[in-house]
């Protein structure tokens, strides 16, 4: 729960250290960055070891280079966003504030094409020979958007950051335009591919888990060859809701368990649960379920509890801007009365005070963990099994459930890998020198729980792309 707690409080209170000025350098927000993960992110050492040490400091030369070489903004932002999702930690991030475009009002579109940001993207002219399909397990090729709102040729492009990109070719957008790069690929030592994806405003995303499956590119990206644009894995519905499916099968579709959900949230529980009592089998499904609040996960525990379990042991990184940043939400929760209890001041407080007492640079525990046992009164013995469906956009709070999963007797777990927001928590926010970047660093680590950070939590039945899910999650029940 703490880590929802203080997101709320980094938006809310921590202090803008400075403005963006003119004549940015982009290789001094390069040091910034670097600096500060290197001393207050507490996965620095789990991915920077004695191993890899020579490709992490070859991989900062390389950004080097590629920031001396930077000259705005946007291109800055790029190199900074490559080496902050060098770390396997999903709640870590940098963010850059883009400008909103109505592409509805010509003067909106005019000023953003006119705009430092659409006239520095960089551009890749092809040819008409350059334009053509290849076989669905090349990643090389023509791809389409499901709505057709854009089209791009996929070809390779090797530099020290990059094997690929995609170019857009034809677009139903206003503010893109032929030539311009929607993305680039990376191939990982692992396998699959990384990308760094330019969003309809030309802001910038990173997806550490992007694949090539069946000519199906991330979850959004068809080859122009395949008969029907379709996606299973995340093709489910963003409604709440509670269905009986063949009599003995109740089925819970859950898409999200923000906190500003919690009246539906409440709402649909209220309904289902009553309904459940009569069915000996349940479905939950919690594709694109983004997290938000564990008291909103924790009603279900009920039904997939089949027996005792033992909550992870979490680490507090202690650091000089890491307490500084537990100041300001200290400070940040006493003048929100309405959201906070005494209660809750008080344990801000204490951490703190731990905080300061501990040596610098140095873990002490948040949790030892505990033991989960709950009373079989509460429990739900008459369900014989439980399926959890979940997929790559399941994340935080969500993987929260997909663990208890893991850990019961009763339940099985379908889909793909979760999103893997896992590992680390409370997340700190400071803003870059000069672009005046919003740079976001957690400052926990669970002992189990990281293990699974990016990788995403696996299913105990890998669900393919070829069938609806639901119609897989009853065969798995069969």
């Amino acid at each position: 729960m703490v880590r929802f707690i203080v997101l709320f409080l980094v938006l809310q209170f921590f202090p803008i250290i400075t403005k963006a000025q003119n004549g940015c350098n982009c290789q001094k927000e390069l040091d910034f960055v670097v600096g500060y993960y290197e001393r207050n992110l507490p996965g620095f050492k789990d991915n920077v070891t004695n191993e890899n040490r020579s490709f992490y400091n070859q991989f900062k030369k390389d950004l080097q280079e590629a920031a001396l070489a930077s000259k705005n903004q946007l291109a800055c932002f790029k190199v900074l966003t490559q080496f902050v999702e060098f770390f396997k930690d999903n709640h870590s991030s940098i963010r850059m504030k883009m400008p909103v475009i109505d592409e509805s009002n010509t003067v909106s579109v005019e000023d953003f094409k006119s705009s430092n940001i659409f006239l520095s993207r960089e551009i890749i002219n092809l040819n008409d020979t350059d334009i053509k399909q290849y076989p669905l397990k090349d990643v090389r090729g023509i791809y389409e958007t499901k709505d057709s709102a854009y089209t791009v040729m996929v070809i390779e492009s090797k530099t020290a950051l990059r094997d690929y990109v995609g170019i857009i070719v034809d677009s139903n957008s206003k503010i893109w335009k032929p030539g311009q790069v929607k993305f680039e690929l990376k191939e990982k030592p692992t396998g699959g591919l990384e990308a760094l994806v330019f969003l309809r405003n030309h802001s910038i995303r990173f997806y550490p888990n992007y694949s090539l499956i069946n000519g199906i590119l991330g979850t959004s990206w068809f080859k122009t060859s395949l008969n029907r644009y379709n996606d299973e894995t995340v093709n489910a519905s963003n409604k709440f809701y509670y269905e009986n499916l063949q009599d003995s099968i109740s089925y819970l579709r859950i898409p999200s368990f923000s906190g500003r959900r919690s009246a539906i949230i409440d709402s649909l529980y209220k309904e289902a649960f009553p309904k459940i009592k009569t069915t000996p089998y349940l479905i939950i499904d919690v594709r694109n379920n983004g997290g938000g609040s564990d008291s909103n996960a924790n009603p279900l525990l009920r039904y997939i509890y089949a027996n005792s379990f033992n909550t992870d042991k979490v680490d507090i990184w202690v650091t000089p801007d890491n307490i500084k940043v537990w100041q300001g939400w200290t400070e940040g929760a006493k003048k929100d009365t309405l959201n906070y209890s005494k209660s809750d001041i008080a344990w801000f407080e204490n951490e703190l005070k731990m905080m300061k007492k501990a040596k610098p640079y140095s873990w002490i525990p948040r949790s030892k963990g505990r033991k989960v046992k709950m009373n079989k009164r509460k429990t739900a013995p008459w369900i014989k099994k439980v399926v959890v469906i979940t997929n790559r956009n399941c994340a935080s709070s969500c993987e929260t459930l997909l663990f208890w999963v893991k850990k019961s007797e009763k339940s099985v777990l379908v889909g793909e890998n979760s999103g893997g927001y896992v590992g680390y928590g409370e997340v700190g926010s400071v803003k870059t020198p000069c672009y005046n970047f919003t740079l976001t660093c957690t400052m926990t680590r669970y002992e189990e729980q990281r293990n699974y950070e990016v990788i995403g939590i696996s299913p105990d039945i890998y669900f393919d792309n070829q069938e609806d899910w639901i119609v897989q999650a009853i065969n798995v029940l069969r």
